[in-house]
């Protein structure tokens, strides 16, 4: 009786990407052999919800993805605190950083990304913070207190999220962006003012349109000067400006690397053997860097690996704050200018805009009341047209009435 030998799958990282990727090569292969490399110390986890545990809203175990036997039960040897140093794709063989060797007959990178931090004179002083771990989680708490001083530069999602947890541990928080207002990359300017005037009502200073010009301190970061010399005092500094997908890896592989590796819509790279997805992805000339295409991307990695191939299509980058309280849903085009079509009303504190071309929505933001976040985020990834089903009722109330029916 022949016997069939088990597929051996490694994935780099265990993110969402990573998980995923696990998840759909167990479902369509049972017997694969499945290793799963981190980083980190701890179980895989929700990463988006760092700035919830961070706020108090959860607990650290409620962030894992899975309970510590899934993994054994679903054939995934997870390895902890291992790094893989190079690929060999000729010998289809993976170099840990203990020295150690693996063999694969697929292998899929998700290997995530890094904080970019800005060459900001003073950055690598004691009490200068970015959060992407739960480690980083955890050195903030440690300086979070009632009237601790704490400044976030960068007045992103990430940014915002994180001045929302630290103000409620009672700490004077003040937020900085560079550019003109906040969340450049999800809404235009009128929401923009409406969603700072509720975050500075909620006790956190904002200032938009600020260059850092130096963190100070000798050892430990005691302030930050701006461009135009002003100084504020802070007990920590954090970071929040973006990360940096890591290459590294994909690249002494001789992978195609343009701003992360290049997959095709199965997320194969140019190696047939490897395949790549989440922040490390570059589809269609895009690097997403967001949970929901990460795990997409993953899950179709783990299945084309497996046999059953798929396709990603893309995806519309949308966002929604967590923390803050604030009832916020950003998804596609934002600006006008992208569009023939823009409608926008403000009122009662609730801020909608809908940005069409040719009739086909094509983005929206939601301010005060995202009730209809999932009805406006399938209509945006369908590319439904409101102006063949409405005509001369292509009205912005027109469109809320056919989202809610």
């Amino acid at each position: 009786m022949n016997t069939i030998t088990p597929k051996k799958y490694v994935i780099v990282g265990a993110g969402i990407a990573g998980v995923s990727a696990a998840e759909a090569i167990h479902k369509s292969d049972p017997q694969a052999e499945i290793t799963l490399i981190s980083n980190e110390d701890s179980l895989p986890y929700f990463r988006m919800n760092l700035t919830r545990y961070l706020a108090g809203e959860v607990e650290a175990k409620a962030l894992d993805l899975h309970i510590p036997a899934w993994y054994p039960e679903n054939h995934v040897d997870l390895r902890l605190n291992s790094s893989a140093v190079d690929i060999l794709p000729q010998e289809k063989t993976l170099l840990l950083s203990d020295g150690s060797r693996l063999q694969y007959d697929l292998l899929i990178l998700t290997a995530g990304a890094h904080p970019f931090v800005p060459p900001i004179p003073g950055a690598d002083l004691a009490g200068v913070q970015t959060v992407r771990t739960i480690h980083d989680a955890d050195c903030v708490l440690d300086v979070c207190r009632r009237h601790a001083r704490v400044v976030c530069i960068g007045g992103g999602l990430l940014g915002l999220e994180v001045a929302g947890a630290i103000a409620r541990h009672g700490a004077e928080v003040t937020v900085l962006e560079s550019l003109s207002w906040l969340l450049p990359r999800q809404l235009d300017q009128r929401a923009s003012q409406i969603l700072q005037s509720k975050i500075e009502a909620m006790g956190i200073d904002v200032r938009a349109a600020v260059k850092t010009e130096a963190l100070l301190g000798t050892d430990k970061v005691t302030g930050v000067r701006l461009s135009g010399g002003e100084e504020l005092p802070a007990d920590m500094v954090v970071i929040s400006a973006g990360v940096v997908p890591n290459l590294e890896l994909a690249r002494k592989a001789g992978l195609q690397v343009n701003r992360g590796v290049v997959v095709d819509d199965s997320m194969r790279t140019s190696d047939p053997a490897i395949f790549a997805a989440g922040d490390i992805a570059e589809h269609n000339g895009r690097v997403y860097g967001l949970w929901v295409p990460a795990k997409k991307q993953g899950e179709i990695a783990g299945l084309t690996a497996a046999g059953k191939p798929a396709s990603f299509g893309g995806d519309a980058p949308s966002a929604r704050l967590k923390v803050l309280g604030i009832d916020l849903f950003s998804i596609g085009q934002f600006s006008p200018e992208e569009a023939d079509l823009h409608l926008a009303e403000e009122k009662d504190g609730v801020y909608t805009s809908f940005v069409l071309r040719e009739g086909v929505m094509i983005g929206a933001i939601l301010l005060g009341d995202a009730s209809l976040a999932g009805k406006v985020k399938a209509a945006v990834d369908r590319g439904r047209n409101f102006g063949a089903e409405l005509g001369q009722n292509l009205t912005l109330e027109g469109i809320l009435q056919a989202l809610k029916h």
